[in-house]
């Protein structure tokens, strides 16, 4: 397995392991993206990784609970990464370079566990051997003039960034996300 991909589906395990450990009051909290639940992160997710593995593996029916979904959706998505060629199909967006799909998910799924745990009110530890990658990713796809950040794109804008705060902080901020949320 090439490395980004090894990379974003262990990403992907750490996030379905925080997802799985949910309780019924754990999905009605608020996250970091306005306006959402945690149950609305994870439907969020589930349809954007459906969204671009449904062209690519036979559809499954989705299970009851988001977070069992989750785990269902994360798997078909590293399986049709292993399945797919160098360039991914994304709906609405046309063909993107495989690598640049991996690591903007990469990122994704970092920052989204981040929203999860202060949803939760924890801490959000993240071994560098994932952060080393990710900050540069992040750093570039949130750059000035990046079709993915600001009032059209997928990311509100950057905030800034300090490096005295744990290197997840500093993506979360990169992707819009206010480092000392909910204080912030």
């Amino acid at each position: 397995m090439p490395e980004l991909l090894q990379l974003d589906a262990m990403a992907l395990t750490l996030l379905g392991h925080d997802i799985a450990m949910l309780d019924e009051a754990d999905l009605r909290r608020p996250t970091p993206c306005t306006g959402w639940t945690v149950t609305d992160l994870i439907q969020h997710m589930n349809e954007r990784h459906e969204a671009v593995v449904a062209p690519l593996l036979p559809p499954v029916a989705p299970a009851d609970d988001p977070c069992d979904s989750f785990a269902v959706t994360g798997a078909r998505w590293v399986a049709a990464m292993e399945q797919t060629g160098d360039v991914v199909e994304l709906p609405q967006q046309g063909p993107i370079a495989k690598d640049l799909v991996l690591s903007i998910h990469f990122v994704d799924m970092l920052v989204h566990r981040w929203d999860l745990s202060r949803a939760l009110g924890r801490t959000c530890w993240v071994p560098d051997r994932f952060t080393t990658p990710a900050l540069p990713i992040a750093q570039r796809i949130t750059a000035p003039g990046s079709p993915l950040n600001g009032p059209d794109g997928v990311y509100r804008p950057a905030l800034a960034t300090n490096e005295a705060l744990p290197a997840i902080d500093n993506i979360a901020a990169l992707l819009g996300r206010a480092p000392g949320w909910p204080a912030e």
